[in-house]
């Protein structure tokens, strides 16, 4: 009798230490995880504030825009205005990305960034073409593959679960 309670023993321990293996595993994966989160949120807060010097130097430029016109034409003068907006928007859209972490917030920033290569640095009909087949695969991802949920969706599962009425029950 001693000897099948002390097999039984023998055989908790290594589960015993394996769980304790388990549980010290998953304390290093949280503390990972935490520490990998604010990481983001500090890179996020570094994008945030690239993106809050680049407004003041956007400022200072619309002041010289003028001039900067007569220096050179009109298109090239705006097609510069328009990549440093459009850059700050990107960089806007990668610190929401970093602090969001939804697959919504990817999609958004990668919208913005075959934008703003279409708009900037499309220099052919093919680079064209590639950018709305871009856009028109991100808008599929979108509707198709990423869950969202939709406000008519919401209404209806609510009617779904009202509680019947008094005269319903009563009938």
């Amino acid at each position: 009798m001693a000897d099948k309670r002390s097999d039984k023993q023998n055989q908790l321990r290594p589960v015993s230490a394996l769980a304790r293996w388990h549980i010290r595993e998953y304390r290093v994966l949280d503390i990972l995880s935490e520490f990998l989160h604010w990481f983001e949120v500090i890179l996020a807060g570094i994008s945030v504030a690239f993106v809050a010097i680049g407004v003041i130097y956007l400022t200072v430029e619309l002041f010289h825009f003028r001039e900067s016109i007569e220096q050179t034409n009109l298109h090239t003068s705006y097609e510069e205005l328009l990549s440093d907006i459009l850059l700050l928007v990107v960089g806007i859209e990668l610190a929401l990305m970093l602090v969001r972490r939804t697959p919504e917030s990817l999609i958004e920033v990668m919208f913005f960034v075959v934008a703003r290569k279409m708009l900037i640095k499309a220099s052919t009909f093919w680079d064209l073409i590639l950018g709305v087949i871009a856009l028109a695969g991100l808008f599929a991802i979108r509707m198709y593959l990423v869950n969202r949920p939709n406000k008519n969706d919401h209404d209806h599962n609510e009617e779904e679960h009202e509680p019947e009425s008094s005269e319903t029950i009563l009938e």
